[in-house]
């Protein structure tokens, strides 16, 4: 029973964190999202629409998501001969399969659209994060058990990868990558792998070359995982030149699993030809590696985004990885160092380092099983450092509040400074947003509402504010104090002219709280001439309920 405790526990603590971060059939919060709808967009293409041009999409982000674009991703990437293909591989699609065709079963019962993006493929993506993940969970405790490892030790390093990394913020918040997938399939990796070495039966081997092929669909970046073997072979008391011998290594009875990861390798192949035409493409077009000028340290220490920085647990995890093999044999720790300085390197060298916004560095998840192992066999061995167990607490409470700091926009995932972390440490209310006007600003017409106003179904609409006819303006400043007792309220901030061929918003479900809060957003203007600016606050024609004291529009240029 008590082994049974955490499972328990932790999922309730995940499913719970889950449906309080979600709108899974709102427009906001939804879990198709980001890069995550490009990674899943070739289910729909395939089995509903059978359409090799992804032109549903624009429908469907007219349907399902923010009307202003907020969260609108174009994946498609023009190639050289004038077609389109998905930027991101396919190996992802593969491992959502299952919850995509049993959500397509539910709404069909259920009533609800069956067009790959209504409420029960939303559900069935977020849950196939926690099912995957927690599966990974299982695969890494039987790996533990393999190397002799006791299970308390186990369950308390679970602990600390479910709650004091990065892990949790993509297992609850964002379910826009495929990190906790990988994480998933390198569990499995590692497990076929330890048996092989183990037991030298073929067919462990067959299958960890299926699962690296399945790897390597999903992110290519995952192959490196394999700099792992000599590593995973010194650990299980082999040599790697053993494991070429014909006891390890037979190659006929390979043969059906080499055709089966063939197959699955060749599949980003077959669909560049379904979309393109052509058999081989870089989908990423001008996006790459620049080897020449890695961010090493900034990956890894940055206030930015650093991997350590942002999960310090991992810093003590790699400091006591390394005094552990450093004690068995220079060997073991060259076999266990190496690899993670080399794919620190190569992913450091990504022209967008910082992998966009979010918390800490995501490529390193699926990289998290081998570290793992490193930190189980010292607490293994090392029982006197027992101490370590009540490091866990402060540092799990730590990435849940910073988590939910990046989600609520308390700090920024990709562009933090040392004095906004230092100066948010563990705040959980958000800043009003606000505008510096510059010097350089020269204002040219100022007005303000000063009144009560209420929003609701039957008052969609606040009061507008006109500006003058403006001969140039180049830059307006939207000022309003309101408050909503809704969570995520369903409210934005409308600036256009009279004729409608101007069209600027900001959403607003973000910042507002249940308190009135003074709030200020800048848009800006390339070049506009000749204009009458209005302002005003709509909710989208929702339920949305408001209260709004004050409103102000100023114009610069």
């Amino acid at each position: 029973m008590k082994k049974n405790l955490f499972w328990w526990i932790s999922i309730t603590i995940v499913l719970c964190g889950i449906f309080s971060a979600h709108e899974f059939d709102g427009r906001y919060g939804r879990s198709i999202n980001g890069d995550g709808k490009a990674y899943y967009a070739y289910l729909p293409a395939i089995f509903i629409y059978q359409d090799p041009t992804f032109s549903f999409i624009d429908e469907v982000e007219l349907k399902y998501y923010p009307t202003d674009k907020s969260q609108f991703k174009d994946f498609r990437n023009k190639q050289k001969n004038g077609k389109y293909v998905n930027k991101t591989f396919p190996g992802l699609s593969i491992l959502y399969a299952p919850f995509f065709f049993l959500s397509m079963l539910v709404a069909w019962v259920g009533g609800f659209a069956v067009d790959g993006y209504s409420a029960p493929f939303q559900w069935g993506i977020a849950f196939s994060h926690v099912i995957y993940f927690f599966i990974g969970l299982r695969f890494l405790l039987s790996i533990f058990r393999r190397l002799k490892i006791r299970d308390s030790v186990s369950y308390l390093i679970f602990t600390g990868l479910t709650f004091g990394t990065n892990v949790w913020y993509y297992l609850v918040y964002d379910h826009t990558v495929s990190h906790i997938h990988n994480f998933f399939l390198a569990t499995v990796l590692i497990w076929m792998l330890l048996n092989w070495i183990q037991t030298k039966r073929i067919q462990y081997l067959g299958w960890s070359g299926v699962i690296l092929s399945l790897l390597i669909i999903t992110r290519p970046t995952n192959g490196m995982m394999i700099l792992f073997l000599p590593f995973l072979t010194l650990i299980s008391g082999k040599y790697l030149k053993d494991l070429f011998s014909k006891e390890y290594f037979q190659i006929k009875r390979l043969m059906p699993f080499l055709i089966v990861g063939l197959c699955i390798f060749s599949l980003p192949f077959l669909l560049w030809k379904w979309q393109s035409n052509l058999w081989l493409v870089y989908s990423y077009n001008d996006e790459g590696f620049n080897f020449k000028q890695p961010h090493f340290f900034d990956f890894l220490y940055s206030y930015q985004k650093g991997w350590l920085l942002w999960s310090p647990l991992l810093f003590l995890s790699i400091i006591v990885s390394g005094f552990y093999f450093s004690k068995k044999s220079l060997f073991q720790l060259i076999s266990f160092m190496l690899p993670l300085v080399f794919i620190v390197y190569v992913l450091s060298s990504w022209w967008c380092w910082t992998y966009g916004a979010g918390f800490g560095q995501r490529p390193m998840i699926e990289f998290l099983p081998f570290l793992a192992i490193g930190v189980a066999l010292f607490l293994n061995e090392y029982k006197r450092f027992n101490f370590v167990y009540f490091l866990i607490l402060p540092f799990c409470c730590l990435s849940m509040i910073q988590s939910y700091q990046i989600t609520n926009s308390i700090l920024s995932g990709g562009t933090t400074t040392k004095e906004q972390y230092w100066s948010h440490f563990l705040q959980l209310k958000r800043d009003a947003p606000s505008v510096v006007v510059s010097a350089n600003w020269k204002l040219i017409d100022q007005h303000e509402f000063n009144s009560i106003q209420k929003i609701d179904k039957n008052h969609p609409f606040s009061h507008s504010i006109k500006s003058v006819e403006l001969a140039s303006v180049k830059i307006a400043v939207l000022s309003v104090e309101i408050a909503s007792d809704e969570n995520k309220p369903d409210l934005r901030l409308v600036l256009c002219n009279k004729d409608g061929t101007l069209y600027k918003d900001v959403y607003l479900g973000e910042h507002i709280s249940s308190s009135l809060t003074q709030m200020e957003f800048k848009i800006e203007f390339p070049d506009l001439k000749n204009q009458t600016l209005i302002f005003y606050v709509w909710n989208g024609d929702s339920e949305t309920k408001a209260e709004i004291t004050k409103m102000g529009l100023s114009c610069y240029k």
